[in-house]
């Protein structure tokens, strides 16, 4: 198994950031499912946590066509997109491989 010079510490930060991100996108989900008429922040917390990906899809999310505009599904994208942000800064921050 390969050591990485910070792989410990970048594993902690991913997976903070990954819980944050499914910790705003899971009960989100569940409101959209259950509630009514729905005033969703935790939503638009969740787009502004997935920056830069998180805009860009929030952003275009008007073009997509009128069949496929489910705020379940926008929030399923932005979670997605958290979590391989989330991946990529696991990658980017564990820094190069050490010799064992």
């Amino acid at each position: 198994m390969r050591r990485y010079r910070n792989g410990r510490l970048a594993a902690v930060l991913a997976g903070l950031y990954a819980g944050l991100v499914m910790l705003l996108g899971i009960p989100s989900v569940v409101i959209l499912l259950t509630v009514q008429d729905p005033i969703l922040l935790s939503g638009f917390a969740l787009m502004v946590v997935t920056f830069p990906l998180g805009p860009l899809i929030w952003w275009g999310w008007h073009s997509v066509p009128p069949q496929l505009d489910d705020p379940v599904l926008l929030i399923v994208l932005l979670t997605g997109a958290g979590l391989l942000q989330a991946y990529l800064l696991w990658r980017v921050a564990r820094g190069p491989a050490t010799s064992e």
